[in-house]
């Protein structure tokens, strides 16, 4: 299996982040990428829940510290909703791709030569949050 680094970066360039996705085919969407990292961080959360959570998307009661997003109450967080939410940002023009050197891109079904791939770069124009789920 393969791996890429991905890195998320703000507007004007400041690193915010850097992961590595492991045990990716050789030929991956992007879409599946951000999927495997942001469902890994979250398993790895929800295994021992604490204050602070690290990772990509950011939880709605939390605040992003230079160790992570600090949350109000540690509890299970759901991966569906944090892939969600990184899905809908693509969609609204808040996140955009840069696989090494090359254009932007939202085409979350880009494929990408994980194996020829140095990083990827997330460019946020304003962090990702997860939404909990409304009181039903």
């Amino acid at each position: 299996m393969s791996e890429v680094v991905l890195c998320d970066v703000s507007r004007a360039g400041h690193e915010l982040g850097r992961r590595t996705v492991h045990d990716l085919p050789a030929r991956a969407s992007i879409r599946a990428i951000l999927e495997q990292m942001i469902r890994t961080e979250v398993a790895t959360y929800n295994a021992d829940p604490g204050p602070v959570y690290v990772g990509f998307v950011q939880p709605e009661d939390a605040m992003r510290y230079s160790d992570g997003h600090r949350m109000r109450r540690p509890r299970t967080l759901d991966a569906d909703r944090f892939v969600q939410a990184a899905v809908e940002a693509v969609g609204a023009g808040l996140l955009r791709f840069r696989i090494d050197d090359a254009a932007e891109t939202d085409d979350l079904d880009q494929v990408v030569d994980v194996d020829a791939v140095g990083r990827i770069v997330a460019v946020l124009e304003r962090p990702v949050v997860a939404r909990d789920a409304a009181p039903g």
